[in-house]
């Protein structure tokens, strides 16, 4: 039977943290490691202390920060005073302190597989090596070849440098993929829309002979490195290399303990007053199982603490009380008892209340099944969220980027026209109103604050984008006709005159969106609903 096993790290390991347990426990290694093994109602500190003494070899994740780590420091050194076995595990080659000179070692920054392999034949047999790697980059196959395929999406992304977002996003890419520090979600997004984006710039071109073929190609090519660039993202190896940011979120898989008759647990809800809408829905399902809704903590025998903007911290006291966190917006969490022990994620959505009841009466199992590291600050959404979000910036990006090839295939011809002043003027007063009411929309759906938080002000607001959007558009169309007169004849060659084309992509973009948007709403009423806070509601039930 292989040894049990202590892993300490730092946060800014967790998503490696997290498939390393996935790997170790399915060697059926015992591993102890504390999101997952700290049980509620008890001081977090002597059940690490407890974990470091039951554990037969100590695992210690090596980086700059887990080294910077005071808590890490202190968990090492206890397991020096023990004299357990400790092998680093290197994630980041950083020089070490003394006191870890001598230990076994693991390299973990290239083959996770065989790595693996490796560590559970030195689990069962310490070996003699030379001192770990202090210095150096290394990573793994499926990182460089993430990078390359990046580099790739970069040169075929150049005919949709026009949107703005693209190259912001895609260019830098290569060299995020390899510091770790990408924005998982911003870049999904920008390949994603990748195909779609190139070919309206594929009917932008038709008018060019020369570019056409390279925009063809482009397009073409995106149709394979898109969707090769996003699977690579979201593997298992991008997961062990990236920042929490970097990284595809672990969520409690879907759990089905089948328990037809739970043992009745009194819960209270501790929440903000605008997390009403959450707080209702979670008592609800746990009602269902039939657990009773207490009115205060004192009476409770589990506490359920919702963290949102609104509320980052709670009075309860996790060691004496048995409290689970529940997560359901990102926020920076600075209350240090919350950020010890593990956390429930409805931040994509309320999931698995139906297993949360069946195993309210039994922690241990509760958080095995449905905890994850308490991470934040990765800008997660429930889906339709994050459908309005992208939806509202590629409004506001469209209004603006459009301006772009359209000024570089009938600039000059602009000016020659009357009333140039006058309507330049408008157009840059239309779009300044758009990139407004986007910004201060995409702000208050995001963060759930201000007066446009809620769902009939995020409507009107989408209806003024519509409204400022199609009447700017009907004002460009009469002075594209005239400058494409004025320009005369396209090139020999062209399929098709499309020059002005570009001005159609914000009304296309709009009502193809909102069709999207209102099928989406539907599936996903009661998370789009209970996202906008409560306002005048009491805190806490």
């Amino acid at each position: 039977m292989p040894p049990s096993v202590f892993i300490s790290y730092s946060r800014r390991e967790a998503p490696f943290v997290d498939a390393f347990l996935e790997a170790l426990e399915d060697s059926d290694v015992q591993v102890w490691v504390d999101y997952c093994s700290l049980v509620p109602a008890m001081p977090w500190w002597d059940q690490i202390l407890d974990g470091i003494q039951g554990s037969d070899v100590f695992l210690l994740v090596i980086s700059r920060e887990s080294l910077a780590s005071k808590t890490v420091e202190q968990e090492y050194r206890y397991a020096l005073e023990q004299k357990k076995r400790i092998i680093l595990v290197i994630f980041e080659a950083v020089p070490l302190p003394h006191a870890l000179q001598d230990c076994e070692w693991i390299d973990f920054r290239g083959s996770f597989g065989r790595r693996r392999r490796q560590l559970l034949r030195q689990l069962d047999k310490p070996v003699k090596q030379p001192p770990a790697p202090q210095k150096g980059f290394k990573t793994s196959f499926i990182v460089w070849t993430a990078a390359v395929v990046a580099m790739l999406a970069v040169l075929i992304s150049i005919p949709a440098w026009w949107t703005i977002y693209i190259p912001i996003l895609l260019v830098p890419l290569p060299f995020r993929i390899l510091r770790r520090d990408f924005h998982y979600y911003r870049v999904r997004f920008a390949v994603l829309t990748l195909p779609v984006v190139l070919l309206l710039s594929e009917v932008f071109f038709l008018s060019y002979p020369v570019i056409q073929p390279f925009s063809f190609f482009c397009l073409t090519v995106s149709l394979v490195v898109s969707p090769v660039l996003l699977i690579l993202l979201a593997t298992t190896g991008m997961r062990l290399w990236g920042k929490p940011t970097a990284s595809t979120p672990r969520f409690a898989h879907p759990h089905h303990p089948k328990v037809k008759e739970p043992v009745p647990v009194r819960f209270y809800i501790e929440h903000a007053p605008e997390d009403k809408k959450y707080a209702d829905a979670i008592a609800k399902g746990l009602k269902k199982n039939g657990h009773p809704q207490v009115l205060s903590a004192e009476e409770a025998q589990a506490d359920f603490v919702l963290i949102s903007r609104y509320k980052n911290s709670t009075l309860i006291n996790a060691e004496k009380r048995v409290v689970y966190p529940i997560l359901i917006q990102d926020t920076p969490v600075t209350d240090a008892m919350i950020r010890r022990i593990q956390w429930i994620d409805f931040r994509r959505g309320i999931r698995n209340l139906d297993s949360l009841g069946q195993l309210l009466p039994e922690p241990a199992k509760l958080l095995r099944a449905l905890g994850v590291a308490p991470l934040s600050q990765q800008n997660l959404y429930p889906r339709i969220i994050q459908i309005f979000d992208y939806y509202l910036v590629l409004l506001g990006f469209f209004s603006v980027s459009a301006w772009l090839p359209l000024m570089i295939e009938l600039g000059p011809q602009f000016f020659e026209l009357p009333n140039t002043r006058y309507f330049l003027g408008i157009n840059a007063v239309l779009s300044a109103l758009i990139l407004l009411i986007v910004y201060y929309a995409r702000r208050a759906l995001v963060n759930r604050v201000g007066r446009l938080a809620s769902l009939g002000r995020l409507v009107g607001s989408i209806a003024w984008i519509g409204f400022l959007g199609f009447a700017q558009f009907f004002f460009i169309l009469n002075s594209v006709v005239d400058a494409t007169l004025l320009a005369g004849a396209v090139s020999p060659g062209a399929e098709q005159d499309m020059r002005g084309s570009v001005v159609l992509i914000f009304p296309i973009a709009y009502v193809l969106g909102l069709i999207l948007i209102g099928f989406f709403s539907i599936w996903n009423w009661g998370d789009l609903t209970r996202w906008f806070p409560s306002r005048g509601q009491r805190r806490g039930t």
